[in-house]
């Protein structure tokens, strides 16, 4: 299809967000195989809550270095995602974590979908701050399991 000219048409975004430096491997290769299909864009976010060590005499200089090793984590996945043809971007956002999601998709547009790096049984958690963001959220958040262990969970539970 042909756009009039002047209408650049932009390629959906994918979110892949992490709460921590510990990337899943699973929440990688499930986004890459969902841009493909979509074909979309990936876009992976860290986002640290601010904390300030007290006994530190409120030294900033944990949190900079955490912020460092979060993105040192996000470069590690980078390649596998470019080996399957995709546009990738990476950001590190250290502060209020429900102000810093609101405020990066304010800045970086529309997502189709959040796909949420951490570990399954933290979207159980009613407390967590993801989880009550979700109904103010524009888009689907889902969390990728491992086929695997649910099939492997689901046929213990029957026994």
């Amino acid at each position: 299809m042909k756009w009039p000219l002047g209408i650049n048409m932009m390629r959906p975004q994918i979110m892949v967000l992490f709460d921590s430096a510990f990337i899943r491997p699973e929440s990688i290769r499930y986004s890459i195989e969902l841009a493909k299909r979509m074909n979309s864009n990936l876009m992976m976010l860290v986002i640290l809550p601010f904390e300030v060590n007290p006994a530190a005499s409120g030294d900033i200089e944990p949190m900079i270095k955490r912020g460092a090793e979060a993105e040192k984590s996000l470069k590690k996945h980078i390649e596998p995602i470019k080996n399957a043809g995709l546009s990738v971007e990476t950001a590190v956002r250290i502060g209020n974590p429900k102000s810093e999601l609101l405020k990066y998709v304010a800045e970086s547009g529309r997502f189709e979908i959040i796909i949420w790096g951490a570990k399954p049984e933290m979207m159980k958690r009613k407390d967590h701050w993801l989880v009550g963001m979700k109904n103010t959220l524009e888009c689907p958040v889902i969390t990728p399991f491992i086929k695997n262990d649910v099939t492997a969970k689901h046929t213990e539970a029957q026994q």
